[in-house]
């Protein structure tokens, strides 16, 4: 069971690896490709902003697939995709390759958590998600950190080869350890889905809350430069305290005693704290370190605290609750990074930081406005 569910990780942890990699390698794919950094940078909120999109009506559509297959061709994905990347020639393939991996991003996050549950039915929700999303914060930990070195030491592309190696490695274990798992047809109209309460609530609240991190996150290297006055060859370690952290809120994350949706709500005042507190450090430096510990811990608990809750809302609708909970996720980091960035260039690092309080605010208040009745299986 527990090996299954691991392979669902090591597979969370190439996605993760491979969605956020051209921004560890920003300039170097932007010198290699003779291209902009914010083109780019267009590889990953473009990608984000196609993923919400996408999301819904693919999940719907391989809704009949056995998931054991579906995952394996996922993975098979994921593990092409980057191999290709790394002998692209142009920025042209290379945004057509990003564009086909949106595609199965978006339906990839969309079935783990109802797959983690599936393969462990005797655990309970928020503990098998746990473990299935713990590659997320291995992922921002070690794997992007590790693989943004790689291409700083040996080139971008080497960086690129070594995702898609381990993809194919990860293909392999899934297609060895996992057991078939059929999946019904579902005929289902999106308008349906639309239309009701909670899975519209699901994707408000989870855009909400990842705008608000997303806002700070997405530019937290010149915020720790102009706020905790950081030196460049510090950074690195810092963002990997940041990660640690993320595995240490992730373990916490699915040993709560209480419901998901207060472990939500407890994240997002959390959140509001670490901002704070990285204003702080502006005037004791020191502070920024503890700052990237509780952020760390706080950005794994919500992620893990939004996907659960997400599945407790909808208990017969798993995968539908998912895939408008990647939706939200997915529109959040686009949005954030457009607010974020437009807030920095015209008001500077504090007020990113009261901006991200104030969006966190608006989630918080977003988060008690839960419908009264859970969505009607479908």
């Amino acid at each position: 069971m527990i090996a299954r569910l691991l392979v669902l990780s090591l597979g969370a942890f190439v996605w993760q690896v491979t969605e956020i990699l051209p921004i560890g390698l920003l300039t170097d794919i932007a010198h290699g490709l003779n291209v902009s950094e914010a083109q780019v940078g267009m590889l990953v909120t473009g990608y984000a902003w196609l993923v919400a999109l996408t999301a819904i009506p693919l999940t719907i559509l391989t809704s009949g697939m056995d998931r054991r297959f579906l995952v394996a061709l996922l993975l098979a994905l994921v593990g092409a995709v980057n191999l290709l990347s790394a002998m692209v020639p142009s920025y042209t393939l290379m945004a057509l390759l990003r564009i086909v991996l949106a595609l199965g991003h978006g339906v990839f996050w969309s079935i783990i958590s109802g797959l983690a549950v599936r393969l462990a039915p005797e655990l309970p929700i928020a503990r098998a998600t746990a473990i299935a999303f713990t590659g997320v914060a291995v992922a921002f930990a070690g794997g992007i950190p590790l693989a943004s070195a790689i291409g700083h030491w040996i080139g971008w592309r080497a960086a690129f080869s070594l995702s898609g190696v381990l993809g194919v490695v990860v293909l392999a274990a899934a297609l060895v350890l996992l057991p078939p798992l059929p999946s019904a047809k579902r005929h289902i109209d999106i308008r349906h889905l639309i239309r009701q309460p909670v899975l519209r609530y699901i994707a408000l609240l989870t855009a909400c809350a990842v705008t608000a991190h997303f806002t700070a996150y997405t530019y937290v290297v010149p915020l720790l430069q102009t706020l905790a006055h950081a030196p460049s060859a510090q950074i690195p370690l810092m963002l990997l305290v940041f990660g640690g952290a993320g595995i240490l809120g992730n373990w916490v994350g699915g040993r709560l005693p209480f419901s998901a949706g207060r472990t939500v709500g407890f994240s997002l005042i959390g959140l509001v704290a670490s901002f704070g507190l990285l204003v702080l450090s502006a005037q004791f430096n020191a502070v920024a370190w503890v700052d990237l510990t509780l952020w760390g811990m706080v950005s794994a608990l919500m992620n893990l605290g939004l996907q659960s809750y997400a599945l407790e809302l909808a208990p017969s609708q798993h995968e539908a609750a998912s895939s408008f909970c990647v939706t939200g996720f997915n529109a959040g980091i686009g949005t954030g990074a457009l607010v974020g960035g437009m807030v920095l260039s015209g008001g500077g690092a504090i007020a990113v930081m009261v901006c991200g309080a104030v969006l966190a605010c608006v989630a918080w208040v977003v988060l008690q406005k839960k419908p009264q009745r859970q969505a009607a299986s479908s």
